[in-house]
């Protein structure tokens, strides 16, 4: 039943792709990586993330894109036929349809998920950039078998050219004067034929003798056409493939079929790749032979380990990359980066050197294939006009030599003329006004370096840079953690004075102002008695203020650990201490279910009261009405307090969190200034964040996000309390 279900879909999707193109296909996906790619480095550095990891994720989204694209723009000058295109397309999806199914059944795993869009967008690129290797290489496949047999038609075709024309010969037999010069036309012109095409031409005997070949033949190998005659098919191939051409042979006249790819000899003994097909045949004496051609396949060769190059060089920058990201030991990862590119790229020596902070000297941190003891002693110049590695960090590109010895630019450092160095790629690690050093390798062969190469060693040695800012900004937070931490402990000792040196004082003050009242009232006059009072309530002012700054100071030093709190017991708590207020000013409350939360209950519970007292006192004219509710959003609470009362002006939404910012004098409204200061504190260190929305005359809400326990049910229900009634909602 499934198979019966799958067929008609793969035959739709066959005509899907058909229709619209395998190239554009191939195309649309690899700008869609790098629109991914774009779009989410875009939106990562907006975010605020770092801009060295911004750019590893978004270069491994971006490299299989770009391969697609590339691939998919240069797919005509591929050795495929244009009807097959279709087939590279379909590959190409299969490999992003199997990758995206490995992901769902992994997730599926109990406990297991990929959380990370950039992991899925990351392995269904090389997923599909592995289908487009994998289709290239069955389309080029295709397109051979469809070459060979359109060849094999052709030779059908030639060989019922020379049937009828031995035919008409034997008709002619009488006229043989004029059917020996016909004859004779149509073999020339048969040779040219066959000397017309590139390919080498061969029809084989049983026995492996050549029966006829083209010129091509010879001029590939250099033998003569009496060279050729008087050798067996085998004699062409290294002795490594001769046992399996003569079983390719046997088996091609069994099979009436012949398939082989061998190196073929030439007469001065060089080795071409080179892939054989022929079908038998009967000759017009009844003899069976082996008709074929052979091509030369050096290219295709060359793009097929082009491309493995290129997916290994891609894999281990990826290998890298996650290396960076799990380790905290640079030097365990400059080892690993030295001894992979190194290897990759098949030089003898690489290399990474450290500059030091005055930018004079570089050190041989660590490197392959140095004699031994040099790496992490020897040091190279940073500064000499001719030196190589000066001429490295001034420049913001990789900086490749094909052959020191005829190079023009710079001079090799004692470094590499010592250990007989001629060609490789050195580049900065980190940005040109601020390297960090230097990666290289190199080789004692003169070479030449692919623009692919060039990127390979560019991208590790971003690889580098970003673990090494990485490693330098845990380091500075570290050290600010450290400050943070002194800082905190200078702030205790000021609350500590604030709670006991500073309160003293003021008690003195306030107390002896009051025992002058008590004993000289009688002598002071109405000015006397109002500035005694403006310098008690001055006094009286100052220690409330002294302990809103000591409450403010402890709010992350002496709170409680975080564990679950039911903030329906809050502010049931809130609503018993405000009691007086809440029948004098004759308030009501409305509140919808509360949900539990995890935070400090205490420092909760002076949240809730602040911002209902500022509800009550801030109410104007009308019965304070009072309305507190929560939203789930993810995996936080955001719990709001709104009231009817005189509204906030916008310019001032901000400025009310700060510090003793006071909207109104104390003779209207009194209080310290610091209420809402202390709601943001305790806030912030639950992690979330609090803010006001209100217009003038309209009311305010309040709102706050706190981190949640669990889901929360509804809890509707109603209590009724003197003058405040609180309904749920």
């Amino acid at each position: 039943m499934v198979a019966v279900g799958i067929g008609p879909v793969v035959s739709l999707q066959n005509r899907a792709i058909s229709a619209v193109g395998g190239r554009r296909i191939i195309i649309a996906l690899g700008a869609l990586y790098l629109a991914l790619a774009a779009g989410r480095g875009l939106a990562r550095i907006v975010g605020g993330r770092p801009l060295g990891n911004v750019l590893i994720i978004t270069l491994l989204i971006a490299g299989p894109g770009l391969v697609l694209l590339y691939c998919g723009y240069r797919l005509p000058t591929f050795d495929i036929r244009s009807e097959f295109y279709s087939s590279v397309a379909e590959w190409c999806l299969g490999g992003l349809g199997v990758m995206l199914g490995v992901l769902v059944v992994y997730s599926l795993q109990p406990g297991e998920a990929v959380d990370d869009p950039s992991t899925a967008l990351i392995l269904t690129a090389l997923a599909s950039v592995a289908g487009l290797a994998a289709g290239l290489h069955d389309a080029e496949a295709k397109t051979r078998t469809r070459e060979l047999e359109q060849r094999n038609r052709e030779l059908k075709r030639t060989q019922s050219q020379l049937e009828e024309t031995v035919q008409r010969l034997e008709v002619a037999n009488t006229q043989l004067a004029e059917s020996n010069d016909r004859l004779e036309h149509y073999r020339a012109y048969t040779d040219q034929v066959l000397n017309a095409i590139h390919d080498v031409f061969y029809v084989l005997e049983e026995d492996g003798s050549l029966q006829r070949w083209n010129e091509s033949l010879c001029e590939v190998t250099g033998y003569s056409d009496a060279d050729v005659a008087s050798m067996n098919a085998v004699d062409f191939v290294g002795d490594d493939d001769r046992e399996a051409a003569a079983n390719a042979i046997r088996d091609g006249f069994e099979t009436g079929r012949l398939q082989f790819a061998a190196d073929l000899v030439t007469e001065d003994g060089e080795a071409i790749p080179y892939e054989f097909a022929a079908s038998s045949l009967e000759t017009p004496d009844g003899e069976s032979v082996l008709a074929g051609i052979g091509r030369d396949i050096s290219e295709r060769e060359e793009r097929e380990r082009e491309l493995e190059r290129r997916a290994r060089q891609q894999q281990v920058v990826a290998d890298l990359g996650q290396l960076a990201l799990e380790t905290d030991d640079l030097d365990e990862l400059m080892r690993e980066v030295v001894r992979q590119v190194a290897d990759v790229l098949d030089n003898e020596y690489c290399k990474v050197l450290d500059l030091d902070r005055k930018r004079e000297e570089l050190l041989l941190r660590q490197g392959v294939g140095w004699r031994d003891g040099i790496v992490g002693e020897a040091t190279v110049s940073a500064v000499e006009s001719d030196s190589q590695a000066a001429y490295t960090l001034s420049t913001d590109r990789p900086v490749v030599v094909e052959d020191l010895e005829t190079e023009t630019r710079f001079s090799g450092p004692a470094l590499l003329t010592n250990h007989n160095v001629r060609s490789g790629i050195s580049t900065i690690i980190g940005p040109i006004d601020e390297p960090w050093g230097i990666l290289g390798t190199h080789d004692t062969d003169a070479k030449t370096f692919t623009d692919e190469d060039v990127n390979f060693v560019q991208s590790v040695a971003n690889v580098l840079a970003e673990a090494i800012e990485r490693r330098q900004y845990q380091a500075e937070l570290e050290e600010l953690i450290a400050d943070l931490e002194e800082s905190n402990e200078r702030l205790e000792q000021f609350a500590y004075a604030a709670s006991h040196d500073l309160q003293e004082p003021l008690r003195m003050v306030s107390s002896y102002l009051r025992l002058i009242d008590r004993r000289y009232g009688d002598e002071l006059d109405e000015d006397g008695h109002e500035f005694l009072d403006f310098a008690v309530n001055g006094a009286d002012r100052m220690r409330e203020m002294i302990e809103g700054l000591l409450q403010y100071s402890r709010v992350e030093t002496r709170g409680d650990e975080f564990a679950p709190v039911d903030l329906e017991t809050v502010l049931a708590d809130v609503r018993e201490n405000l009691t007086v207020k809440i029948e004098e000013r004759d308030v009501r409350i409305t509140t919808e279910s509360l949900p539990r939360v995890r935070g400090d209950e205490g420092q909760l519970r002076q949240v809730f009261q602040n911002l209902v007292s500022n509800a009550i006192e801030y109410s104007g004219a009308e019965p304070p009405r009072i309305h507190v509710s929560a939203e789930r959003n993810g995996a936080e609470w955001t719990v709001s307090v709104t009231d009817n009362g005189i509204g906030i002006e916008p310019a001032d939404q901000e400025r009310i969190f700060e510090v003793f910012q006071r909207l109104h004098d104390r003779e209207e409204h009194p209080g310290t200034g610091i209420g809402l200061a202390l709601c943001e504190r305790i806030v912030e260190r639950h992690g979330g964040e609090i803010w006001v929305d209100s217009e003038p005359g309209d009311g305010a809400t309040f709102s706050f996000t706190l981190p949640a326990i669990e889901a929360d049910s509804d809890r509707p229900s109603e209590l009724e309390s003197g003058g405040c009634s609180v309904r749920r909602d």
